[in-house]
């Protein structure tokens, strides 16, 4: 239709500008005509010579009416008096006062297209020259029918050709439909097959290969994610529930009941445990962003958090040091949440000290040319294999090294959800033999 629309303006322009020259060339080939009859008429009167001007006479018959084209000459009260061809008058007197009053008219006098304009000799005298002939509308004609069989043609050319490409441009996607369709959410391995070419459809697919990653990456977290949360809160339970169980099996001394309540009372913190820090990840996913931060120094923060985490594990050593203090006291500000922040701490040095041998972390601080903090938690763990390092802040992953540690698998995977909200950059430098360092 857009294709159709054009060509038919542009064709209507070409036939309109053919037309208009046409007749203009039409019109000025009647002034021309006229004003050489005029000229021969009229134009060489003088008071010396007096031009003898032939009546007109009239014609009747057959050739009446018969003639292609005519020139006629009229005084200015309207008289006619001279004819090319002769025949009847019909040239209306309204007419030829429009010629008196605009110098020029143009007008159709029954078969002809008719020109008249206002003729003064050399003596002054003005008179009014009517040249009239049939306009030849077979160029005209020729180039209409040139114009419609040229627009059915291209018209039916830019169908077929349409037709063709848009099929060739839109098999790709429904390709694309049909794998998309054949996607089953019990198996999300299933990629688009992408191509070489780097068009838009080329980067659709990849586009839509990683939002499967991605989904694959949440549906697998959520697979361990049921799977770890049924294992690290029933066994618990199953062990209370045991424990209960026995000890109300027959009667016992009062250790024996004291030692049973010691037992269900750790078990039952470790679940509280496990418990506060998926509320903490679940409330930073849904609300990470309405999140308020406010200014904070951070060397008071390490300090903060590693007495509270003293308070509740007394048997860890925590080496807290400053290795240079910058210029400027703003330096020592950053914009944090107080409570997260200080829970991300509060963990990375938990698992320093849990991984150690001797229990001990050393946690230093220092400000490379004055730019901002940069944190290091060394510990004296086993170190977490290359290829394991980014799993770890994975939800219920723990390393292949780290199996003989009580643990739940969480608390790296909440410091990574808080360390994204303060745009902190979170690295890990782990060897084998011994050792990681998280700054």
């Amino acid at each position: 239709m857009i294709a159709a629309g054009i060509l038919l303006a542009a064709f209507f322009y070409v036939h309109f500008q053919f037309s208009k020259n046409l007749k203009d060339e039409f019109y000025d080939n009647l002034r021309s005509k006229g004003f050489i009859i005029a000229e021969m008429v009229a134009g060489k009167k003088t008071d010396e010579l007096e031009f003898e001007i032939p009546a007109p006479t009239q014609l009747s018959g057959q050739l009446e009416g018969s003639y292609p084209e005519n020139i006629s000459m009229y005084t200015l009260d309207g008289k006619r008096i001279y004819t090319f061809n002769p025949g009847p008058d019909n040239i209306k007197p309204s007419t030829l006062d429009d010629i008196r009053q605009t110098s020029e008219c143009h007008f159709i006098d029954g078969k002809f297209h008719a020109l008249g304009v206002l003729y003064r000799n050399r003596l002054g005298e003005t008179y009014i020259v009517v040249a009239e002939a049939v306009f030849d509308q077979i160029h005209l004609n020729n180039l209409t029918r040139i114009l419609v069989v040229v627009f059915l043609i291209s018209i039916t050319v830019v169908a077929i050709g349409g037709w063709f490409f848009a099929r060739q441009a839109l098999s790709p996607v429904s390709d694309i439909m049909n794998e998309v369709d054949a996607l089953l959410p019990t198996d999300m391995s299933h990629r688009l097959e992408t191509s070489d070419q780097q068009d838009e459809l080329s980067r659709l697919v990849i586009t839509f290969n990683k939002l499967l990653d991605r989904i694959q990456q949440v549906f697998r977290i959520q697979k361990m994610f049921l799977s770890n949360i049924s294992h690290e809160l029933k066994n618990p339970l199953n062990v209370i529930i045991s424990q209960a169980e026995v000890t109300l099996d027959k009667e016992r001394n009062a250790e024996d009941y004291q030692h049973t309540l010691a037992s269900i009372l750790s078990d039952a913190k470790d679940m509280n445990v496990v418990t506060d820090r998926l509320m903490q990840m679940a409330r930073i996913n849904a609300d990470g962003t309405t999140i308020q931060l406010q200014p904070y120094r951070i060397d008071e923060m390490i300090w903060q958090s590693k007495e509270t985490l003293l308070k509740n594990r007394p048997e860890y050593i925590i080496n807290f040091e400053v290795v240079n203090l910058p210029d400027q006291e703003q330096n020592l500000y950053v914009e944090a949440n107080e409570q997260l922040l200080k829970t991300a701490l509060v963990n990375l040095m938990d698992n320093g000290c849990k991984f150690s041998p001797d229990k001990s972390v050393r946690v230093s601080i220092s400000f490379p040319h004055d730019s901002g903090a940069v944190i290091e938690i060394v510990d004296k763990g086993p170190g977490i294999p290359e290829e394991e390092q980014r799993k770890v802040f994975e939800a219920f992953y723990r390393s292949s090294n780290t199996s003989f540690v009580k643990g739940t698998g969480i608390g790296l995977a909440l410091v990574e959800s808080i360390v994204k909200i303060h745009h902190i950059d979170l690295r890990i430098v782990s060897k084998l033999e011994g050792g990681t360092t998280l700054f």
